[in-house]
């Protein structure tokens, strides 16, 4: 994950407990545009590198601390992660099916959308920073933007006065909205049919006659059980690709449920260079993501993995601080870069 997530970045390492540390973490700041940290709240107190402390160092200086629960209330100190996070913001009630215990979302949730919002509020802050010529510190809880992403069930809850619960694949808007079995071992796709005229035309293209009370959406919904189980029936059949093709063809929601052999021979993804080769010191060739986005006049690929631990320590001290050879390897016998 490390060396997945780190593609084309520099690494250095940094003893906190040498004496020098501190002064070298300031020449560090000092090039930088920006200060991103994620420890423990206090941690960068402790030695010296709040944001006051550095601001007095580099003032318009901009810097984002983030952490489970952002550095100020109660619950500043308690450790965790995204397995937490998750649990805490409320995914994890509703993940999963009605009648079996919480699932919580697939991977370490909040760890993926928190930077987002760390991006685009750092983005907000260099601009500010670009009219103003100040800088800006940036308190970001993880939970805070998890439960952010949850406001439609939070707008549901104030309107109805009940919780929403757990739906499975189900949603209260589609009857079918789910995923369907075809032939072959474990091939499934997705289907949904947000209208009545959706559905009818999910109808023809299956050769399905439904029951009449099926006709609109309430009657589907009252017994969604059964309109999902006839297109299962349906569908079971059916070969997942070409019934995926066909539908979409009628204009249907419709889409097969690639797992990771389809999505590494997917000739969408391949085209655009999604997946990337490169050879790695310690975990050898490996196929890495690419970005989402392609920047115009700009390199459209990574061109290395993840570093490893400390990889890059030569070439930022004395490449970008102009650290003399002889102070790197004084700091480096003694103990600075351990």
């Amino acid at each position: 994950m490390f060396a997945a997530f780190n593609c084309n970045k520099l690494a250095v390492t940094l003893n906190m407990k040498h004496p020098d540390a501190r002064a070298i973490a300031l020449r560090l700041v000092g090039w930088a545009d920006v200060v991103a940290e994620n420890f423990a709240p206090g941690a960068m107190g402790r030695w010296g590198l709040a944001y006051e402390d550095l601001a007095k160092e580099k003032p318009g200086l901009v810097m984002v601390s983030t952490c489970l629960h952002g550095q100020t209330g109660p619950e500043r100190d308690y450790p965790g992660f995204g397995g937490q996070g998750a649990a805490i913001s409320g995914f994890n009630h509703l993940t999963g099916w009605p009648d079996r215990e919480p699932l919580g979302p697939y991977g370490t949730i909040t760890d993926s959308l928190s930077p987002r919002f760390a991006a685009a509020a750092v983005m907000a802050a260099l601009l500010r920073r670009a009219r103003t010529g100040e800088g800006t510190y940036l308190d970001l809880s993880q939970v805070e933007c998890a439960i952010y992403c949850l406001g439609d069930v939070l707008v549901e809850q104030a309107v109805t006065g009940e919780a929403p619960g757990r739906r499975g694949n189900a949603s209260a808007r589609a009857v079918p909205h789910g995923l369907f079995r075809c032939a072959g071992e474990d091939r499934w796709i997705a289907i949904a049919a947000w209208s009545d005229e959706e559905w009818s035309r999910l109808l023809e293209s299956l050769s399905l006659e439904p029951e009449a009370s099926w006709e609109h959406l309430d009657g589907r919904l009252a017994q969604r059980e059964f309109v999902e189980a006839a297109i299962e029936a349906a569908t079971s059949s059916r070969d997942r690709d070409q019934l995926a093709e066909e539908l979409r063809f009628v204009g249907l929601e419709a889409t097969a449920v690639l797992d990771l052999a389809d999505l590494n021979a997917d000739p969408q993804l391949q085209h655009r260079g999604h997946f990337v080769s490169m050879s790695h010191p310690v975990i050898g060739t490996q196929n890495y993501e690419a970005l989402g986005f392609r920047v115009s006049d700009s390199p459209p690929s990574f061109t290395r993995p993840g570093p490893t631990l400390g990889r890059d320590n030569e070439e930022v001290y004395k490449g970008l601080l102009d650290m003399s050879d002889d102070e790197f390897k004084t700091l480096e016998a003694s103990g600075a870069f351990e």
